[in-house]
């Protein structure tokens, strides 16, 4: 315990992508680490962000069915999305993005001005089967009107990418945090394995889950909200009815090998309800637990290896 407790911890948060980001990175040196991890997130979210106009995802949403060449990080993006998709059955659907700013999720949380700007035929839900991107190229070409929105998962990718950068940096271990969304890998400060605190959607007394390494992601109908002439909206859609989910489900935590698998399973409980989601979790051995609107908590066969 005492070689564990004289490994050197850095921590460190940051504002990238709307929200909050922590940062902890075990081993020696780390400066140029915690340095890497700025620079990273902004760059990434100048690529990805929806917010911008001239970021890449903003570029393709506009492009009208034309191909563009894109950095490596959006390639990456693009290709989860669509992996996530089909690995969900649609529960998470990237091509939403129309919808959302149909009803009213259109300016940036952290700043009024940042607003988003769609190509006028733009439809409410888009073809993620028709999504081409050529990998040694760089260049991706999106059907005519559809339009992608990073959101989650692309906090969650953004941690699983520059996790692996700080490793092969030289960091023993590291953890970013954006959002909710989380990934771990490598040494942990001390003893084994990372604590990590999961506070319910319903309030209550937190869950302490202690993870060696892989991501961990949570998802709320009452955190990004909105108001509007029908009553307060939220950001979870269902791709079926292109409305805001309504079913029981009001909170969801997956744990998974990386923060963008478990971000985009999330969804599924939001969208299929609490108990068929469960049901694909246990089919799919993840980990999950999801909480309803009268205040219960439930869990997949595979939490219990982390704890109640």
């Amino acid at each position: 315990m005492a070689a564990d407790l004289a490994v050197p911890v850095a921590r460190r948060a940051y504002r990238a992508m709307s929200c909050t980001a922590h940062v902890v990175v075990v081993g020696a040196n780390p400066s140029p680490l915690l340095q890497h991890v700025e620079q990273r997130l902004d760059e990434i979210e100048r690529r990805w962000s929806r917010f911008l106009a001239d970021s890449e995802i903003s570029g393709l949403n506009a492009a009208g069915g034309a191909p563009r060449r894109c950095s490596s990080d959006t390639v990456t993006l693009v290709e989860a999305m669509v992996r996530a998709w089909r690995a969900t059955d649609g529960a998470f659907d990237p091509t939403l993005l129309g919808t959302l700013v149909e009803l009213g999720y259109v300016s940036s949380r952290s700043d009024a001005t940042a607003r988003t700007s769609l190509a006028g035929d733009v439809r409410p839900v888009g073809r993620p089967d028709l999504v081409c991107v050529e990998p040694t190229s760089g260049v991706v070409q999106l059907p005519a009107g559809t339009s992608l929105d990073p959101g989650g998962i692309g906090k969650g990718l953004a941690a699983d990418l520059i996790v692996a950068e700080l490793l092969d940096l030289g960091a023993e271990g590291a953890l970013i945090e954006i959002g909710g969304d989380l990934r771990i890998a490598g040494r942990a400060p001390v003893g084994h394995g990372w604590p990590v605190e999961i506070r319910s959607a319903g309030g209550g007394r937190p869950t302490l889950v202690r993870l060696r390494s892989g991501g961990i992601a949570t998802s709320s109908s009452r955190l990004r909200t909105w108001p509007s002439p029908g009553g307060d909206r939220h950001h979870l859609l269902d791709p079926r009815t292109l409305r805001p989910t309504s079913d029981d489900v009001i909170g969801c935590t997956v744990i998974a090998g990386s923060a963008a698998w478990a971000e985009a399973f999330t969804k599924v409980a939001f969208v299929d309800g609490c108990s068929q989601a469960l049901s694909v979790y246990d089919r799919l051995g993840l980990a999950a637990r999801v909480t309803t609107d009268d205040g219960h908590v439930h869990h997949s066969t595979a939490w219990e290896v982390f704890g109640r």
